[in-house]
């Protein structure tokens, strides 16, 4: 078949990281991205498992309005991070990397900080703070590192995200300290914590082994049970590798139903090759796994009960940085979408479509046949209302660019950005950009 372009676009020399024309073709239903450097030659990436589905995201991305008091443009994307003012849209998810310090060793790291040292006192953390409210408002904060949990004073830094009006916190962890510390997780419950995001890329430690370096099934599962005993919730988050965990997919989303309402969803991260990982030569052994894959094997590995057409793409451009979806978790254990193109899905997703929807509708849409008073009527729908909320589950994928797949267009709309130690937002995939000898681009206490 021959190749079709769909689209050109700029991107980056995986060697030496100059700024280079690129472009995503159509061959035998793949997208891939192919680009060529003076230098270093030619490079073709797997972009997308589904062309078809490609082009139809790509019809649905809405550029956003550049950067308000935006940085002027000097080298030009990605090397004007500031933001600078070709950047479209303000801060959804402001980053701090709080410590770089880490108890543990990953083979897969995207951040890589063992190689610095680095750790801003409260001072330049409200400032931090400052930042993240000057480029996003009151966006969505999460305490990154390293690992933010080795801090003794992280209790004070969530509370002073309370103090100046972030409403939600994330702490982004490898579960150690929970699964080992009584009462630890609701320490930081009652500091401001609202979620947990929580590394969890299996329930086998074969699997840790490889991506970790240790056994760590047990350490989440007792995090996890530690989470429910304190009250608050915990996103999973699985860094899927081909031929590694791609087919554990439905088993962790079986996972998350059996330990609903603690896990709140799961975001699904295939790995990218920047920061630490095996070898460098491993991208070639694993290849890069797509969201396309993931939202394939969601429909595959659940039998259906996860549908693609119920996951709905990121609308800011590029449509392909992200996918979401909710799920309503019924008395009789099975999902339903509540998610359809961005719109309520009342139908629920079953083999047996016609006697399950009637049964779904029946049972929380129709008015009750049978005559009760108002205050009864009041208090099945307080009891449907509380079910809703607390059995609701998200299921979502962030691919994030390296080196070998950063499309410079698509990086002008990332709303997910780290935030800097000079005050700085970077998005988070031109921050940990590393090139193929493991050069960076940005990087914090350098």
């Amino acid at each position: 078949m021959d190749k079709k372009i769909l689209l050109r676009t700029k991107s980056l020399c995986p060697e030496c990281l100059k700024r280079i024309s690129a472009q995503y073709v159509e061959e035998d239903g793949l997208v891939w991205m192919e680009k060529a450097c003076q230098e270093h030659g030619p490079f073709r990436t797997l972009a997308w498992s589904d062309a078809e589905g490609y082009v139809s995201w790509m019809e649905q991305s809405v550029h956003a309005a550049k950067t308000e008091n935006a940085e002027p443009v000097g080298k030009g994307c990605p090397f004007d991070c500031g933001l600078c003012a070709d950047h479209e849209g303000k801060t959804c998810t402001a980053v701090l990397e709080i410590t770089y310090r880490c108890n543990m060793n990953c083979a897969i790291c995207f951040a890589d900080t063992a190689k610095h040292q680095y750790e801003p006192d409260l001072a330049k953390i409200r400032k931090m703070y400052d930042a993240a409210y000057r480029f996003g408002g009151g966006c969505s904060i999460q305490l990154s590192g390293g690992e933010p949990t080795m801090r003794e004073d992280i209790f004070d830094i969530l509370r002073m995200g309370k103090e100046m009006h972030f409403s939600h916190i994330q702490v982004n962890t490898n579960g150690i300290r929970l699964a080992q510390e009584t009462g630890y997780a609701a320490r930081l419950k009652e500091a401001g914590a609202d979620l947990i995001y929580l590394q969890f890329d299996s329930l086998r430690d074969e699997v840790y082994r490889i991506t970790r370096g240790r056994d760590m099934a047990d350490i989440k599962l007792r995090a996890i049970e530690n989470c429910a005993e304190a009250g608050i919730g915990v996103m999973l988050v699985p860094v899927m590798v081909k031929g590694v965990n791609d087919t554990e997919i439905g088993d962790i989303v079986q996972f998350a139903k059996v330990h609903m309402p603690t896990v709140k969803g799961i975001h699904f991260q295939p790995v990218s090759y920047f920061g630490r990982y095996p070898d460098r030569d491993g991208r070639k052994v694993w290849g890069h796994m797509n969201l396309a894959d993931v939202m394939r094997e969601l429909e595959l590995q659940t039998g259906g009960e996860l549908r693609r057409a119920n996951m709905v793409p990121r609308k800011k451009y590029d449509a392909h940085c992200a996918f979401s979806s909710a799920y309503f978790l019924d008395e009789e254990g099975i999902l339903r979408a509540i998610t359809k193109n961005g719109q309520n899905e009342s139908v629920p997703v079953t083999t047996d479509f016609s006697a399950k929807t009637n049964a779904f509708t029946n049972k929380f849409w129709r008015q009750p046949q049978e005559k009760k008073d108002p205050a009864a009527r009041r208090q099945d729908m307080r009891s449907f209302m509380k079910r809703l909320r607390d059995y609701t589950l998200s299921i979502s994928g962030m691919g994030f660019q390296d080196a070998y797949n950063i499309d410079l267009g698509r990086l002008k709309g990332c709303c997910v950005q780290i935030i800097t130690d000079d005050e700085k937002a970077v998005p988070l995939c031109a921050f940990h950009l590393t090139s193929a000898s493991g050069k960076r681009l940005y990087g914090n206490g350098e």
